[in-house]
């Protein structure tokens, strides 16, 4: 069981909510000369995933029962997309 070491604010203007770094954070920081987190674990989750290559997405429809769809491909794309239940007919 870790013990609760230190008692951090979340420096998040937005957050500011109260979390802790228990003693095996606070030696892994040391190990690695890093400081404390200033950031709440769901800021610093929130800050990684920003900096991800997100796709975009695009509303249209399966090009086999018409249904509406998220899709990676635009309309414009020359290529053919299947829904979900579609794909797997199709490959089976």
């Amino acid at each position: 069981m870790f013990s609760i070491m230190v008692h951090v604010k979340c420096q998040e203007p937005s957050c500011g909510k109260d979390f802790i770094v228990v003693s095996a954070e606070e030696d892994f920081y040391k190990q690695k000369n890093l400081p404390l987190p200033d950031h709440c674990p769901a800021c610093r989750h929130r800050q990684r995933m920003a900096l991800r290559s997100e796709r975009q997405l695009y509303k249209r429809n399966c090009d086999k029962c018409k249904q509406s769809m998220l899709s990676v491909y635009p309309s414009s794309a020359p290529y053919i997309v299947y829904c979900q239940k579609c794909f797997w007919e199709n490959i089976g």
